[in-house]
């Protein structure tokens, strides 16, 4: 009897050893994550003016592919698991480009990378020209809780000459505890954040220009 418990419980050790090193051996699943923003529209108003969006900074410490999550006011985790599907300072340039067209129809938008820059750096351009530089301050995610965007911004002339220049708080509630609530606030705070550059244009608007 002895000797047949022995050998029945081999195979036993066998497959539980086994099974720990599968387990331990299987790759993590990864959760992509993207930013929400509208589409262009095919049909654009008559540009009045051009306006250039600079790539929006992003502190090194979150401009990273994973989620950084606040666990605690002085405590941040790194989710490796979890990442943004490009770069956050792109998307949110993307992000900024796409909502400024919906709320500034009567502006020619470039970035100062995109292909259509030179037209909006063109010294015998007809239409004033603006340029906005946006930096993102501060990001704070708190699981479960709400999201925190802090940016400053600026709106310059075709001479660089500051014009306006803004600071505000954007916090948006996340709508329950998974990681997958985190991209739409964080659209919505962009969304905002939008929303208020375009104020700020609008407000030097108001001024004449002088033309080059």
């Amino acid at each position: 009897m002895m000797r047949s418990t022995h050998i029945l419980t081999l195979p036993l050790a066998t497959l539980f050893v086994s099974s720990l090193l599968s387990a331990c051996t299987t790759p993590p699943v990864e959760h992509l994550y993207r930013l929400d923003y509208p589409l262009a529209s095919t049909t654009q108003a008559e540009p009045q003016y051009e306006l250039v969006i600079a790539t929006v900074k992003v502190p090194e410490a979150i401009n990273r592919p994973q989620l950084v999550i606040q666990k605690s006011a002085t405590e941040s985790l790194v989710t490796d698991e979890q990442r943004w599907i490009a770069p956050l300072d792109e998307q949110l340039t993307l992000s900024l480009m796409a909502h400024l067209r919906t709320n500034l129809p009567d502006a020619w938008l470039s970035s100062d990378t995109g292909i259509s820059a030179g037209i909006a750096t063109n010294p015998s351009s007809p239409l004033p020209r603006y340029l906005a530089k946006v930096q993102i301050d501060q990001l704070l995610i708190n699981s479960g809780s709400q999201l925190t965007l802090e940016a400053s911004w600026v709106v310059l002339d075709h001479n660089r000459k500051l014009l306006k220049r803004e600071h505000n708080i954007f916090t948006v509630r996340l709508n329950g505890s998974a990681y997958e609530a985190v991209a739409p606030a964080m659209s919505e705070a962009a969304r905002q954040l939008a929303e208020q550059v375009g104020t700020s244009v609008q407000g030097v608007r108001k001024t004449p220009a002088t033309k080059p």
